[in-house]
């Protein structure tokens, strides 16, 4: 192999990384300080990256890095430090970032910009200037300078000339066929040095790991990943004959596991929030949520069977738009089923027989049966475990795999939850010159004093007055109503933000955002505060969901309040990471990544399942990150995997707990899934040996961790 080019970077110029107490002091002048537990080992890891990407401190020098810790530990803070240390030490380099969406692109600039100013005290022989920060498309970038771009910018002809490569989210790249994999393949070469991001470099299939590899030069570890994937693979065959042998297989399993943590040593870094003792208590803790769903009835089962023939005989006769027939959003919800069932009615007029009368026979069925059935029964239990937590005070989130799940289950939820009402004194006149005295304005700019009017008549739209003296109430009132907004702790909790300094803050993230900035104005232009999500009536919750063309108008007419479809839903995530605002979020895998909502919630429902395990961490990591609720109120961190047992959907939540054991044997930091019941001596069998494997690792003290020499703190 031929010895990889040097960077010449002057190790002298990241020596600061060695002192992050400063760091961490010069960060509380930003209005963004750091966690000093955090912080060191943020340091070290990029440290650590550096050493190995320079060939310095007796580390041999790497083409690539892939950076795989788990959600929530930091990996943007640690690839923004890397960035701006390889563009500017010892000479100027260009460095170039792709990242998934505009979302993304706005938090890597937010994140870039936030350490100029510790890095200019502590840092004071590197050049570091805002300017050098290019969010957009740039085609000649100079020297010294940093540019952030969304992945699709690297299918373009234009080749990505840089001394460092940053690829965030890059399990993107997994598929070799996928359009974003041939275009790092392609532009990896124009790319002196390689840095891939993600907390999950494998979904389905583990050997998804060699593409990775290949675009960090690791090749030399593929032989181990493939063999162990083929122990996984040869596990999970259903050859039931070797119970007997668990041991042994779980000991194979085990063998095979270290080899490829061995082989990976040099090419991944990879921490879990488990595994940090110092900084666990500041992600919170985490605990299974057991939401019990009823056995499916045999009525349930039977709708399901005979939506599943009847669209099964249309299809095999010519009716090509029925679409899936066993699909999965009919286990989950039934607005999506009677939706098909209504266009499946028209579709049978056109159809031959017997073709038409078998359908007809099966869809005359489905009618009675459906007028039997009433509320899914997935459903009524999620709603249920929903109305038990936010009568506690509590925020949940509940995530979908498919748009129209989501829709039917937010519109049931406004439904069923309570609704709370404004009390009748003080009257909405108190609290706007409550409102108005705590919330006075810092600046004289008539445009921002508009703006904070119009917030001022969200805070005192109905939901939001109920919360806030909910609040008040329960803890010390007080005849200033002002007093109490700026002395009384929100949601309950014994420390944390007041009422009035969460609304601070809230406002000002809003005026941040230029999406949320827009919904203001317009609010303030239409004199309608009902852009701003919890501003109309007293429903406690809120769909980040696309609802389908014909069901627009009903939406429209019943339940436009419920709902936000821009592409940006910036401001209903801020409400969201507030005390204020909807106690419910029902979203979509949207919002399951580069996406922080644990402000003030610690429950997460997984209504529904993606079939990448992918999803599933990322879902948990909105809400497991540093000064999280959990942390906040000393409870630990809900998630939930409510399965409707008897249908497809538990043998899904089944295979999901397989792909995230899979993946948690061979890198850790993964909670694994509950499942209520597990079908079969199979899977018994198989979680034992999983299990057995897991202890084995852990007591081997395996890591993939393996730092440089001169990199030991």
């Amino acid at each position: 192999m031929l010895p990889i080019e040097t960077l010449g970077m002057n190790a002298n110029q990241w020596h600061f990384l060695t002192a992050p107490e400063k760091y961490v002091d010069a960060s509380t002048r930003t209005g963004r300080p750091l966690a000093p537990a955090s912080t060191r080992r943020q340091f070290l890891t990029a440290r650590d990256i550096l050493a190995r990407l320079n060939g310095s401190q007796g580390c041999e020098t790497r083409r690539g890095i892939l950076l795989a810790d788990d959600v929530g530990l930091g990996k943007t803070t640690v690839a923004a430090l890397v960035a701006w240390i390889v563009a500017l030490a010892g000479g100027q380099r260009q460095v170039r970032i792709l990242v998934p969406n505009d979302v993304m692109v706005r938090r890597w600039e937010e994140e870039l910009l936030a350490h100029v100013v510790p890095l200019q005290k502590c840092a004071p022989l590197l050049d570091v200037q805002r300017r050098r920060v290019k969010a957009r498309r740039v085609n000649k970038l100079s020297a010294g300078s940093i540019q952030i771009v969304k992945h699709s910018y690297a299918a373009s002809d234009f080749n990505l000339t840089c001394d460092l490569l940053i690829v965030d989210e890059a399990h993107r790249a997994k598929g070799d066929g996928s359009a974003f994999s041939k275009a790092l393949k392609r532009q990896k070469k124009y790319a002196r040095r390689v840095l891939i991001l993600t907390a999950t470099p494998f979904s389905i299939q583990i050997n998804e790991l060699q593409g990775m590899l290949k675009l960090i030069g690791g090749d030399d570890a593929s032989d181990a990943v493939a063999s162990f994937s083929r122990a996984l693979d040869d596990l999970y065959s259903g050859n039931t004959a070797r119970i007997p042998e668990k041991v042994k297989v779980a000991e194979r399993l085990t063998q095979k596991a270290l080899a490829v943590v061995n082989a990976l040593s040099g090419w991944v870094i990879r921490h879990g929030i488990d595994d940090l003792p110092r900084e666990h208590q500041a992600f919170g803790g985490r605990d299974d949520w057991d939401i019990r769903v009823p056995e499916a009835t045999s009525e349930e089962v039977e709708l399901i069977i005979r939506m599943d023939r009847a669209l099964r005989v249309a299809k095999d006769h010519g009716e090509a738009s029925t679409g899936a027939t066993n699909d999965p959003r009919f286990h989950v919800g039934w607005r999506h089923f009677d939706k098909v069932r209504e266009r499946l009615k028209h579709q049978a007029l056109r159809l031959v027989e017997p073709a038409k009368a078998i359908v007809e026979r099966q869809l005359s069925a489905i009618r009675k049966l459906r007028r039997d059935v009433g509320v899914h029964s997935k459903m009524a239990a999620a709603v249920a475990a929903v109305k038990t937590t936010i009568k506690s005070g509590e925020k949940v989130i509940l995530f979908c795999h498919h748009h129209a799940t989501a829709q039917e289950l937010t519109a049931h939820l406004n439904k069923e939850l309570p609704r709370q009402t404004p009390p009748q004194s003080p009257g909405v006149t108190a609290w706007r010159q409550a409102w108005d005295e705590v919330l006075a304005p810092a600046s004289e700019e008539r445009h921002e004093d508009r703006l904070r009017a119009t917030f001022i008549e969200w805070l005192c739209a109905d939901l939001i007055r109920s919360q806030t003296w909910d609040w008040l109430s329960k803890r010390r009132p007080d005849a200033n109503l002002a007093q109490g907004l700026r002395t009384t702790v929100g949601r309950h909790a014994r420390r944390g933000a007041t009422i009035a300094a969460a609304a601070k803050a809230l406002f000002a993230t809003l005026l941040q955002s230029k999406s949320s900035h827009a919904v203001l104005k317009k609010a303030h232009d239409d004199n309608d505060i009902g852009y701003l999500p919890g501003a109309n009536g007293s429903s406690r919750v809120f769909g980040v969901c696309m609802p389908s063309d014909d069901e627009k108008k009903k939406e429209e007419e019943e339940e436009a309040f419920l709902f936000v479809h821009n592409q940006q839903p910036d401001t209903i995530i801020s409400i969201f990471n507030s005390p204020f605002g909807p106690d419910v979020l029902v979203v979509t895998d949207k919002l399951s990544e580069g996406i922080d909502l644990h402000r003030y919630c610690r429950h997460l429902i997984h209504y529904e399942l993606d079939p990448s395990p992918i999803r599933t961490v990322q879902r948990n990591g909105r809400l497991r990150r540093v000064k999280g609720w959990a942390a906040v109120t000393g409870k630990p961190n809900r998630f939930a995997y409510p399965a409707f047992r008897g249908t497809r959907d538990h043998q899904l939540v089944q295979i999901m707990k397989k792909r995230i054991d899979s993946f948690s044997l061979l890198l850790g930091g993964v909670q694994g899934i509950l499942v209520d019941e597990v079908v079969g001596s199979e899977e018994e069998w198989r979680n034992e040996v999983i299990a057995r494997a897991k202890a084995r690792l852990s007591a081997a003290g395996r890591g993939l961790r393996a730092v440089c020499p001169g990199t030991i703190a």
